[in-house]
């Protein structure tokens, strides 16, 4: 096996200049993605996570060949969540508190690289990158298995790969696992991927295989309980969960059964909101769980820690009731929400 890990030494990562998307790739990234992991006392779940797997038709594989010790060696590998924190602030304490996981496995013509991960107690967040042989598509697919949590009854996510130079990518996915109980403090993750896209009609199979245990970030919880109703659907705002990185927003929702007549598929989220001092932050959606076929949802949100100053944040929830399958949807605004910061 050759690899040109060498052109990685060289690679002068600040002179690269970010790739501008496109209104089509802008939308795959908002594309909305409906998963079902199926294990034992299997619960239906959604969604709304960006880009996840997809389904193509192979080309010839090989054995894939692990270095684990290679990744210290590739300074590249080092900095992969601040390329993406020039477009989300979200990632600009990242590697102050990732587990290093330093894995790399070549496969096929193309090395893939795990750099590190963090689990901040709901959702877990994992830099990654390839180098390939074959020129990929400037934002390219997997195509298999996506990442699995140990333990976790349900589990949805996504990534974001962005090609940064000739053949060289980099990445972040992001998943949010469902357990029957609480959360553990440290997670056993296995990553699996079978093929990369190279276009629409051609894909590159291959043998990657990462496994790999992060433990939970410390924190702490702030109970609340905030309330609002607004066109015969109620979202319920229960906790904070608090660390030096993140801060996760807890919620529920409930629909109407007679809406969902109507409207078969009723989601809540927010995309934005900001503290009283002004300051502005950017939330991550981390899915929604439903035991009940739609009628109640479990779901919580991402955004970057909170400032310190805070005394409270104020957002607004928004209800996307869908016919399913991009046969139509309606969008409405809740009134909104301030939740106090203590």
């Amino acid at each position: 096996m050759t690899k040109s890990y060498k052109d990685w030494l060289s690679l002068d990562i600040e002179n690269i200049e970010p790739l501008e998307l496109s209104s089509q790739q802008k939308a795959k990234l908002k594309q909305r993605v409906f998963k079902q992991t199926v294990k034992k006392r299997v619960p239906k779940w959604v969604r709304h996570l960006s880009a996840a797997a997809i389904i193509g038709i192979g080309t010839v594989t090989t054995v894939a060949t692990a270095f684990p010790t290679l990744a210290s060696q590739i300074p590249f590998m080092k900095n992969i969540a601040s390329y993406f924190n020039n477009k989300d602030t979200m990632f600009e304490n990242f590697d102050s508190y990732a587990t290093e996981i330093g894995q790399v496995q070549t496969s096929n013509g193309i090395s893939m690289m795990i750099e590190n991960a963090v689990f901040d107690g709901t959702s877990l967040t994992i830099s990654f990158a390839l180098e390939s042989d074959t020129e990929l598509s400037p934002h390219p697919f997997f195509q298999g298995n996506f990442i699995d949590v140990k333990g976790s009854v349900a589990m949805g996510g996504g990534s974001r790969l962005e090609k940064i130079s000739d053949n060289k990518y980099v990445g972040l996915a992001n998943v949010t696992p469902y357990f029957d109980k609480e959360a553990p403090e440290e997670v056993e993750v296995s990553w699996t991927p079978q093929a990369f896209y190279v276009n629409t009609d051609k894909i590159v199979k291959g043998d990657w295989a990462f496994h790999f245990k992060v433990s939970k970030l410390a924190g702490e919880l702030q109970l609340i309980n905030e309330t609002v109703t607004n066109y015969d659907v109620t979202a319920r705002f229960t906790a904070l969960e608090k660390n030096d990185m993140s801060t996760i927003i807890h919620f529920e929702y409930e629909v109407d059964p007679e809406l969902l007549k109507k409207w078969p598929e009723v989601t809540v989220q927010f995309d934005e909101l900001q503290d009283n001092a002004g300051n502005k932050y950017t939330v991550h959606g981390n899915g929604a769980r439903s035991l009940d076929n739609g009628i109640s949802y479990k779901s919580s949100a991402t955004i970057q820690s909170i400032h310190s100053s805070a005394k409270s944040i104020t957002f607004v929830p928004v209800i996307y009731f869908s016919l399913g399958s991009g046969k139509g949807m309606e969008i409405k605004e809740m009134d909104p929400v301030t939740l106090p910061i203590k």
